[in-house]
């Protein structure tokens, strides 16, 4: 009868020990669970403040005072519509030699636009742009952009 009794107290004692071990589970999953959503709430609060678009366009502007002649100065803006930069960049390079980037040039954002100038040496002359935008919530679009500008004779 002792034996019975002993054997009985040790398993309800067990079982409780693990319903506590799953009590200690459940708090931690539901702490877990908290910190998920007001990560969530954060990311969804970021979103709200932002337009997230489901493209991205891209357009060039040539300034109005280019002229297409030996030797002149050629001015261009390159615009991003449709888009929150959160990285982006654009790199301007003369030619690609084994894979490598010929005399690259980084171009700076201003007042939304990517603004470059070049020299038109050449009666063809071949603008290379290496493109990266990116959005955490948005379109990402990457590639190279190739402009040729003619001179007149």
């Amino acid at each position: 009868m002792n034996k019975l009794i002993i054997i009985v107290l040790l398993t309800l004692l067990i079982s409780s020990c693990t319903d506590i071990n799953q009590m200690e589970n459940s708090f931690a999953k539901i702490e877990n669970l908290k910190k998920e959503n007001d990560s969530l709430k954060k990311i969804v609060a970021d979103i709200e403040s932002k337009y997230v678009f489901d493209s991205i366009s891209f357009r060039e502007i040539y300034s109005k005072d280019n002229k297409y002649e030996r030797n002149a100065e050629f001015n261009v803006e390159l615009l991003v519509v449709g888009y929150n930069p959160n990285k982006s960049y654009f790199v301007k390079f003369d030619s690609l030699v084994d894979g490598k980037k010929i005399n690259p040039d980084t171009l700076n954002q201003s007042n939304g636009g990517f603004k470059f100038k070049t020299k038109l040496t050449e009666k063809e002359n071949i603008i290379r742009i290496d493109m990266n935008v990116e959005n955490e919530y948005g379109q990402k679009k990457m590639g190279t952009l190739l402009e040729t500008i003619r001179i007149k004779n």
